[in-house]
């Protein structure tokens, strides 16, 4: 019995011993970005032109949702723009006409102030009557106010000018908006990749925000194992590992420690940017485990990868 718990207590020395130098991790798995695409305008799919799990290029057509809508709001603030062109040209004829009108209204001030100052020296030498004198006054006073009317006039047109120019950037604003909403109509691929298994189907209502699919990308591809936190002592980035991952079995890769979560988080219910890893299972809790990425290099250039796929990885530290 005493040299059973004494082999037994050897070789948990000798685990403990090893696991100080060697890693050894199945809690890993292939990984690499998902991106999900969601439109910026509402409507029906007019166009689907992808299947499930097609690779593609970024910048191919992913659906097209249906433009008429879009179009005809496009022609409408083209209208309220040209209306709003026309409306300034209008206006700004007006402060031509306004400002002919003033140059005329001057002219005939000034005729009547001469005439008006003439019958004035006239009258000190008793030479025109009264009335004479007091029909000058008067045709001088209307003048005057003809010009003031027409000067005020110039005035609201080139208010109304002002006005207009302020309708017209908002009308050139309006049709930018409209230009945009029908470019958004054709959604494209953000980046190279895979369809995820497609929730949408032509001629369904898409919504602005809401997700429409997925692409799994083909930049990015890593490992990421889930590290014992009693491993993460002497573990550095750049740091040589051995990998195997699950769709090609018992073939040796080679990469690099990439990146190490500097934290997690405690409960899978708490809002925070650190990653969770379950710390259990029904019956055996285990040691906090940290994310770990590593660098797979050019191994997805020639070969086929799979998001979620399992991997083992080895380490020396």
């Amino acid at each position: 019995m005493v040299s059973i718990c004494g082999v037994l207590i050897l070789l948990y020395i000798l685990f403990e011993l090893v696991t100080q130098v060697f890693v050894y991790c199945r809690d890993a798995y292939v990984t690499t970005d998902i991106v999900f695409v969601a439109p910026e305008v509402s409507g029906p799919i007019a166009k689907l032109p992808i299947s499930d799990n097609q690779k593609i290029d970024a910048g191919s057509v992913l659906f097209v949702i249906d433009p008429e809508p879009f179009e005809l709001a496009l022609q409408t603030q083209k209208a309220a723009h040209d209306l709003a062109t026309a409306n300034l040209k209008k206006v700004q004829d007006q402060v031509g006409l306004a400002t002919s009108e003033i140059e005329a209204k001057q002219a005939i001030l000034d005729d009547a102030q001469r005439t008006r100052d003439r019958i004035v020296e006239l009258s000190k030498g008793g030479e025109v009557s009264r009335l004479t004198l007091d029909d000058a006054q008067k045709t001088y006073e209307v003048a005057l106010a003809g010009l003031n009317q027409a000067k005020s006039a110039k005035l609201v047109a080139a208010q109304e000018v002002a006005v207009q120019t302020a309708v017209i950037y908002q009308a050139e604003t309006r049709v930018a908006e409209a230009a945009y909403d029908l470019r958004r109509t054709t959604i494209y691929a953000p980046v190279s990749g895979w369809i995820a298994p497609l929730k949408v189907r032509r001629g369904q209502f898409v919504r602005t925000g809401v997700l429409a699919l997925a692409i799994v990308s083909t930049q990015n591809w890593r490992v990421v194992a889930n590290l014992p936190e009693r491993h993460l002592a002497g573990l550095s980035v750049g740091q040589k590992v051995w990998f195997m991952i699950g769709s090609d079995p018992w073939r040796f890769h080679v990469g690099k420690v990439k990146s190490i979560a500097p934290g997690i988080a405690r409960s899978q219910e708490a809002f925070e940017p650190l990653p969770y890893v379950a710390p259990e299972t029904d019956w055996i809790r285990l040691a906090r485990r940290f994310p770990v990425e590593i660098d797979i290099g050019k191994l997805p250039e020639h070969e086929q990868l799979f998001q979620g796929a399992d991997a083992t990885v080895w380490m020396i530290k």
